[in-house]
């Protein structure tokens, strides 16, 4: 089938602030709170629809198994309703009106002495039903695998594959809406620097390989990650 095309471009500016605390050595519980600025616009409106705030709570748990040669850990997860969520004709709400609770597998191994690392992430999410519209936006699957090189002590390469695959919609809790499935996988070329002992910078770009209802394109994300030796004391 021939792709479906539109005058219409998709502009979003979004901010994580993410947390994690080790209660043990090897179980933490985390935080997550984005915030989104968004527009989007097409040639049927002249004032295109455009939302900001603060969106949906994430609370994450990982509880480390293995340690050598691969470590393995298990992250759950769930996304709480406290954004805003707005049903309004062409808007894509900083809130999904819904909750959802996620499962994750994770494994990674270094193969130091070369100074080279492999992860992969591969996780179930539960979505459930919006109440608003009577719609279930279909349950999903997902991965993240990464692989980096450290050219020196303190730059760091890496290549970033991650993508998404739904099942259907379900509208007033009977109709399955096949067109609504969504996919999607992202090329991220990154690099990152240690600025110091307790500070990494991040830089990469994420390509869109392929997909369906999700916008084309490329995204820029910058990051920083910091530990706070400060808390080392509450252990």
């Amino acid at each position: 089938r021939r792709p479906y095309r539109f005058d219409g471009k998709y502009d979003s500016q979004a901010v994580f602030f993410e947390a994690f605390f080790g209660v043990t050595d090897r179980f933490d519980v985390g935080v997550q709170v984005p915030f989104f600025d968004q527009e989007f616009a097409d040639a049927t409106r002249d004032d295109p629809p455009s939302d900001s705030g603060f969106s949906d709570i994430r609370l994450f748990f990982k509880l480390n198994f293995l340690q050598t040669p691969v470590v393995l850990t298990a992250k759950a997860g769930v996304k709480l309703a406290t954004g805003e969520f707005l049903n309004e004709d062409g808007l894509i709400p900083v809130g999904e009106g819904q909750r959802d609770y996620e499962f994750v597998a994770q494994a990674g191994r270094s193969l130091w002495p070369l100074p080279l690392y492999a992860n992969l992430d591969v996780g179930y999410r539960i979505r459930t039903r919006n109440d608003k519209i009577k719609r279930d936006p279909g349950d999903e699957w997902f991965f993240n695998g990464e692989a980096g090189y450290n050219l020196t002590p303190k730059l760091l390469v890496a290549t970033k594959v991650e993508g998404l695959r739904s099942d259907p919609s379900i509208e007033f809790g009977i109709l399955k809406n096949r067109s609504q499935i969504k996919r999607i996988t992202y090329l991220a070329p990154t690099l990152a620097y240690t600025l110091n002992e307790h500070v990494v910078l991040e830089f990469a770009i994420r390509y869109s390989l392929n997909g369906r209802n999700f916008p084309a394109g490329h995204q820029i994300v910058l990051g920083a990650s910091t530990n706070l030796p400060v808390l080392a004391f509450l252990r």
